[in-house]
């Protein structure tokens, strides 16, 4: 994102787009928001063969990923329909597998400032299951020159 504000503005609307088209990667994901008291944000993906590698379990990109959604969600609330964030920074602890899923995410703003926003989103193998990736998130606000 080099340009002004028609590059952003196109870079939303086109992303809306190919959502709306069923044809975005994520659109094959099987993603919900629930509710959990105290997050900013909970979400789960089902898991099924569809998702996961030989183990059973959702391959690590995809945990990444999910953490991504939820962390990068957090991070737009409140911003204007003309901006965007993108992702700076994403570490993720792997600290088990989720086999009995849902992978269900919850997610909370850790600190939002005027350029940066940083986000935790834990993820446990299934609802009340333990936890099974600790991830933090920092996210560049993108807004358009004036």
């Amino acid at each position: 994102m080099s340009g002004g504000p028609r590059d952003v503005a196109d870079a939303i609307r086109r992303h809306g787009e190919a959502v709306a088209s069923g044809k975005h990667l994520f659109s094959g994901l099987r993603m919900s928001v629930v509710d959990v008291p105290g997050a900013d944000l909970a979400m789960e993906l089902e898991v099924d063969d569809t998702v996961t590698n030989p183990t059973g379990a959702p391959q690590g990109g995809l945990v990444a990923t999910l953490a991504d959604i939820v962390g990068g969600r957090i991070a737009m609330e409140g911003l204007g329909d003309d901006c965007i964030v993108v992702t700076a920074d994403l570490t993720v602890h792997y600290l088990g597998g989720i086999t009995n899923g849902p992978a269900h995410a919850v997610g909370r703003l850790l600190r939002r400032g005027k350029r940066t926003v940083v986000t935790r989103v834990d993820i446990h193998d299934g609802r009340d299951g333990p936890l099974a990736a600790a991830c933090q998130l920092a996210f560049t606000v993108i807004r358009p020159s004036v």
